[in-house]
């Protein structure tokens, strides 16, 4: 990559393969956790942050979407999570921020990737709400009340 900061192309690329690579776990609650850290960490990072803030429906931070990053998970030390402070504390320009985030995301994807090899290892059962049972009929006093309701057997 040149000094100039990524293209709007390859940060689109990034943010693709974080999302796939969130979709590859085999277990539901740590599927879906990753692909809301993912979208989160994104939009904290490259939104500004009044945007931000209005625009990620899981952040627990009243005003302030802090950064969500997977390393957080492994280090004990950064427990509870600290809001993102002031875009005026010495961040240096928006280039320089994006070319910050941008390496550290490839990083931290890695690591995901890992951690989505090791969930696809000793993958569980599949949860209730990943398997979807078709339900025939609409229940009431008609034919289906021979079988219990709505289709199903006794």
């Amino acid at each position: 990559m040149s000094s100039s900061g990524p293209t709007r192309t390859q940060i689109l690329r990034l943010y693709r393969r974080y999302l796939s690579t969130a979709q590859s776990f085999s277990s539901y609650n740590f599927r879906t956790y990753f692909l809301r850290r993912s979208r989160d960490m994104f939009r904290s990072a490259l939104l500004p942050p009044a945007q931000a803030a209005t625009t990620s429906p899981f952040s627990k931070a009243a005003n302030v979407t802090a950064p969500a990053v997977p390393t957080a998970l492994v280090h004990a030390s950064s427990s509870t999570p600290q809001p993102s402070p002031p875009p005026s504390q010495d961040q240096g320009t928006a280039e320089e921020r994006v070319k910050a985030f941008y390496e550290r995301a490839e990083k931290e994807l890695d690591v995901l990737r890992r951690a989505a090899i090791l969930n696809r290892l000793y993958q569980g059962e599949k949860l209730v709400v990943e398997q979807p049972r078709i339900i025939v009929g609409g229940g009431g006093a008609g034919a289906e009340a021979g079988t219990g309701g709505a289709g199903q057997p006794l």
